[in-house]
């Protein structure tokens, strides 16, 4: 396979995959706070949620222990990860009670279309560092080659 600068399409994927998640992050906790006023019923699933989120944080703070701040301690990674994914994994649950998120009305298309344009975002600024680092690493691969030569 094909890659420039460092750029993956596994990378890519996970990048755009994120964008979409923290993408409905923000819709979800609208949702969130007009449910008390359109469904009482439905804020039974906020304590499950938390507690959901915080234990898909600690696995995925496990799964990426090496590649994502590895030198990061073990108790502080697992804390970071329990308190984002408490934090995120609410606003992911509560995307369906968005007005008109229901079957496919105008809310519907409105989040799904901005949490893609956030994982196209995502992908994008993945790109434009990966190529920057590679581009940075290049000029200086140059500079000492040169100067050795010098």
């Amino acid at each position: 396979m094909s890659i420039r600068y460092g750029v993956t399409i596994p990378g890519l994927v996970l990048t755009g995959g994120t964008g979409v998640y923290l993408g409905i992050q923000p819709v979800g906790y609208i949702g969130l706070l007009l449910t008390p006023f359109t469904d009482p019923a439905g804020l039974l699933a906020l304590p499950g949620a938390l507690l959901f989120g915080a234990l898909i944080g600690c696995v995925a703070a496990y799964l990426s222990r090496h590649r994502i701040k590895p030198k990061l301690k073990g108790s502080k990674r697992y804390r970071l990860a329990a308190i984002l994914g408490a934090i995120t994994l609410p606003g992911y649950v509560f995307a369906s009670h968005f007005p008109g998120a229901d079957g496919d009305g105008p809310g519907n298309r409105w989040t799904v279309g901005f949490a893609l344009c956030c994982g196209l975002t995502a992908m994008t600024i993945y790109y434009q560092r990966r190529k920057r680092l590679a581009l940075i690493k290049q000029a200086r691969h140059v500079a000492t080659r040169h100067a050795s030569t010098s």
